[in-house]
């Protein structure tokens, strides 16, 4: 369903902030580039509040084959197994209690399929990749191309990339070409003939992303790396199953269709000998014309333990500001034209405790791993996240569904 993917991707997207600085290692120009690599990951995530519990499982697996020393291919397989419910109207009337405020919930489930493929050409200070995906579930589909370049210059020690990606996406909704307002439309029932029943329609949502990034070594011991991203949304942005009481009735939410969105990201990362690991640090600043307004800031510390494991705990801290047109009671306080019954719209904040844990087997006197690999990783991780809203209700009753898990076991392995 529409509404678990995006709370899902919401929630993976802030787990992620400051991954690609915070386990970047330090460049390391003699670090040799296997001929073929494979990664087979499943994530649980579980989301927990009385009613309103929500389970995604997300399986993956990825590879990179080489095909000499130039060209490689990549292909790979994810899905989404979701399960759960969710607020179909917020703040439908009620008796006030905590039983009436989620009356409205709904139970959800639906699989989420998404296949990738493409190719890299590399040299030995430089590389350009091309990409393609295809997803879809019963409300959705998706298809999107991305172009990657990068490049490595003064001894390695300053790597530059640049990544553009163009997605087109079909989103389920129900037909109502006597709804002349956004006030008169009802919310979609159910995802029974998505894309093939009379009574269905769809809409068109069109996103364009680019981000730069710069990583830079001064040091064996210290690097940075700064980030710079923008995304242009265009489109059908909202839930098409969540509506809101607008005082005599409910209709579904309505959301702008255009939004601009820049973020901006630096982080470092420094070896401690007196600790005996790396320090990492990470803040990002995030801003869109929709008037949400975001910081983060980030902490890990990463080192070995002996010469089979390693390990990483880190912390987060996030909060954002609402949206121009957020309100928690649209009947008593109307946004203008727009309205929303999305939480991740509201004033909020998020803490994030985590650790990783890998184990690194040694090759054998030949080079290998079990004669047939070059290495080995075998990585368990979790997270624990608790939300605050500090403005959104159901009704009058606090959101019940605030604190998550996410938990994820990894093979990688390299020929």
């Amino acid at each position: 369903m529409q509404l678990t993917a995006r709370c899902l991707s919401y929630a993976l997207s802030t787990l992620a902030l400051g991954v690609s600085v915070l386990l970047t290692p330090v460049l390391d120009p003699t670090a040799a580039r296997a001929e073929s690599e494979v990664d087979a990951t499943t994530t649980v995530f579980y989301e927990s509040g009385g009613n309103l519990n929500l389970t995604v499982i997300n399986p993956a697996v990825a590879a990179d084959v080489g095909l000499g020393s130039v060209v490689s291919l990549q292909a790979g397989w994810e899905a989404d197994v979701v399960s759960g419910a969710s607020v179909a109207i917020v703040d439908a009337p009620g008796g006030g209690s905590e039983v009436d405020a989620v009356t409205s919930a709904t139970t959800l489930s639906d699989v989420r399929h998404a296949f990738r493929g493409g190719a890299t050409l590399r040299s030995d200070d430089a590389r350009i990749s091309a990409a393609y995906v295809y997803g879809f579930e019963s409300d959705y589909r998706s298809q999107s191309v991305s172009i990657s370049a990068g490049t490595e210059l003064f001894e390695r020690n300053t790597a530059l990339a640049l990544t553009y990606a163009k997605s087109w996406d079909s989103v389920c909704d129900l037909s109502q070409p006597n709804a002349q307002e956004a006030v008169e439309r009802q919310r979609l029932p159910n995802s029974t003939g998505c894309f093939s029943a009379k009574d269905r329609s769809e809409h068109a949502l069109h996103l364009h992303s680019l981000q730069g990034s710069w990583t830079q070594a001064w040091s064996p011991i210290w690097n940075t790396q700064l980030l710079l991203s923008t995304q242009l949304v265009h489109g059908f942005q909202g839930n098409p199953y969540r509506a809101v009481w607008l005082g005599r009735s409910a209709a579904q939410e309505h959301h702008p269709e255009n939004r601009a969105r820049y973020a901006i990201g630096l982080g470092s990362r420094i070896w401690l000998r007196p600790i005996g690991g790396a320090l990492q640090l990470f803040g990002r600043a995030y801003r869109d014309t929709w008037d949400v307004r975001s910081v983060s800031a980030e902490l890990g510390y990463e080192r070995n333990l002996g010469e089979l494991f390693r390990v990483r705990a880190r912390g987060r801290y996030y909060t954002q500001t609402a949206a121009a047109f957020f309100s928690d009671d649209y009947a008593l306080d109307p946004g203008g034209q727009y309205f929303t019954g999305d939480r991740e719209l509201s004033a909020m904040q998020s803490y994030l405790a985590g650790g990783r844990f890998e184990f690194i087997p040694r090759p054998r006197s030949d080079g290998t791993i079990g004669g047939f690999l070059n290495s080995l990783i075998i990585v368990l991780k979790g997270d624990f996240v608790r939300y605050d809203f500090s403005d959104f209700r159901y009704g009058a009753v606090a959101v019940p569904n605030r604190r998550a898990i996410f938990g994820t076991l990894g093979i990688e392995a390299t020929f």
